[in-house]
């Protein structure tokens, strides 16, 4: 992302402060634009040109954490269930 501005982005991550300080050594330099060269993109664009179909997500996207595990869990007991039924039915 040359030529952006990526501190709303940065902000956005919740960074620590350890992660802070390295930013300080990673610094390049300014970079300096002529009268003729285009804006740079803001994170804010990036952001909803980024998510598909202007949907909300989180920051892993829309399957993560304890939702993931509750659909597994409920494949798990569906299968679970699914198998029984048909050991049960087996002897008949």
């Amino acid at each position: 992302m040359s030529g952006q501005d990526a501190t709303e982005a940065f902000e956005d991550v919740g960074h620590s402060d350890e992660a802070r300080e390295i930013l300080n050594g990673l610094l390049v330099g300014t970079l300096k634009r002529a009268p003729n060269d285009p804006q740079p993109k803001t994170a804010v664009a990036d952001k909803i040109a980024a998510r598909p179909s202007g949907a909300e997500t989180g920051s892993y996207g829309a399957m993560s954490g304890v939702g993931l595990y509750f659909v597994v869990l409920i494949g798990a007991a569906i299968a679970y269930g699914a198998y029984m039924y048909l050991q049960s039915n087996k002897d008949k």
